[in-house]
């Protein structure tokens, strides 16, 4: 058995530095090409950024707050009444709190809303080392924050990483949730699965590979002053929330500690030792937008598969960054789903 695991971890690990170096060169390439097809732009450059623009001094979603947890500093934005349920927002990559606004604004009439910045990321405090963004430290995070905040139980809301990081979250600490809502990502249990069994899934997970590579993504990630947010956000909100954006990855090492989730949690393949499932589930909703081209539908079954009392909603029209891309939608799903509660 032992001869087995090394043999399987062995070839794990050159299928997927295979892949890491594939997509690199691939990049490498693109950056080449548009050395060639456009000499005249400066690919490197980037504008200055002194200030936050207009929409993060003066968002209208709360107020900035600060609370030492777990070690580390971590600011969240709160508002809402705080008698009320807490419900907690988590962010993905490349997002910050600010991707929660839309929610924030409609949640804080029945919630004590909270929407933390992860951490290495916005102006929550950002360790130095690797192995600080292994996913039980920002699992413990939230566990910690919630604690400081006074609170035993609250309802989780997680997009992207933060699902990620949400689900492993439910699956130690069910007992502090009342109801979650996860969007766009699997947990790595179902991730790894659906690497070894979806050509689908596989294809479009390929940014996973290239992130594990040191300082190439960082680069790729900054080309034409953060040219890839203007792609990414420009159906969510117009040039100031992408220029929000661009402000805050471009602090110093602004995208190196967000990239490092993808280098420090990602053994691909492999079998690792994972939580006992807990014995009761809350009620939990997993949602995924229609155009997502990152996140395969096919994880909507298997997340009902691995999480009793789990429903499974796909989000029409909306691409992956779909509580910004189709933010009424999504909170008309949410209040249905929290309804029934």
């Amino acid at each position: 058995m032992g001869l087995q695991y090394y043999v399987r971890e062995t070839i794990s690990c050159v299928v997927a530095y295979a892949l890491c170096l594939f997509y690199s060169v691939r990049v490498l390439f693109g950056i080449l090409v548009l050395f060639v097809t456009k000499p005249h732009k400066k690919p490197w450059a980037q504008k200055e950024r002194s200030a936050p623009p207009a929409c993060l001094q003066n968002h209208g979603c709360g107020e900035d707050k600060y609370q030492n947890a777990n070690g580390i500093r971590i600011h969240y934005v709160e508002s809402g009444d705080r008698s009320k349920p807490l419900m907690v927002f988590v962010h993905g990559f490349p997002e910050f709190w600010f991707s929660w606004r839309h929610q924030m604004k409609e949640f804080s009439k029945d919630y004590w809303v909270v929407a933390m910045d992860m951490r290495g990321y916005g102006d929550t405090e950002k360790p130095q080392y690797r192995y600080a963004y292994r996913i039980d430290n920002m699992t413990d995070d939230i566990r910690c924050l919630v604690r400081a905040l006074g609170r035993q139980k609250f309802t989780l809301v997680a997009h992207d990483w933060g699902a990620v990081v949400g689900w492993h979250f439910i699956t130690k600490h069910m007992d502090m949730i009342d109801q979650y809502i996860m969007m766009d990502a699997p947990s790595q249990k179902i991730a790894r699965k659906l690497f070894s069994s979806s050509k689908t899934q596989f294809k479009m997970s390929w940014y996973i590979f290239f992130y594990q590579m040191p300082w190439l993504p960082e680069l790729f990630l900054r080309l034409m002053d953060f040219h890839i947010f203007k792609v990414v956000f420009r159906d969510h909100g117009g040039p100031e929330v992408v220029e929000a954006y661009k402000y805050v990855f471009s602090k110093p090492n602004g995208l190196t500690y967000p990239v490092n989730y993808y280098r420090e949690n990602f053994r691909f393949f492999a079998n690792v030792l994972r939580p006992p499932k807990p014995k009761t589930f809350a009620r939990g909703l997993y949602l995924i937008g229609e155009h997502d081209l990152y996140i395969s539908k096919e994880t909507g079954p298997l997340m009902q598969q691995e999480f009793q009392n789990l429903e499974y909603k796909v989000v029409p029209e909306a691409d992956h960054f779909l509580q910004q891309h189709k933010p009424e939608l999504v909170n008309r799903y949410m209040r249905e789903f929290l309804a029934k509660s």
